[in-house]
């Protein structure tokens, strides 16, 4: 299972730099910034931090409140924001609860989250070159 998670993270990790570079230095930060808040808030989950995994989900919301993470204005890509911050708001209803089985799933989610909205960026460049 760790196997899983771990190889989940490292290709959130590949798509989160890859995805960016063109965006510019702010949303570089703010993706970097998620990308590590990502990385705690496996460990919260992996190791049951339920104080800390409820900490790190409320700084990933936060990510989402500063001008950084609406840079990017087409449709689509508030579609992407707005299925992620559901994703991030189910992890930490799970946490809340305490529920072993439903938040490495919604964890699994956020990440899935965050690789469609990558991918969909990477395909939207790719297209307009």
């Amino acid at each position: 299972m760790n196997r899983t998670w771990f190889g989940a993270l490292a290709l959130l990790a590949l798509s989160s730099v890859s995805a960016t570079s063109a965006q510019g230095p702010a949303l570089d930060r703010l993706m970097h910034r998620k990308l590590e808040c990502s990385q705690k808030i496996l460990e919260a989950v992996v190791t049951s931090q339920w104080e800390d995994l409820d900490a790190r989900t409320r700084e990933m919301e936060a990510l989402t409140d500063g001008p950084a993470w609406m840079v990017l204005t087409a449709p689509e890509y508030a579609l992407h924001s707005a299925g992620f911050i559901r994703a991030v708001r189910t992890l930490r209803e799970a946490a809340a609860r305490r529920d072993l089985d439903a938040t490495p799933t919604a964890y699994a989610a956020l990440t899935l989250s965050c690789v469609e909205c990558h991918r969909y960026l990477a395909r939207n460049r790719l297209a307009g070159k």
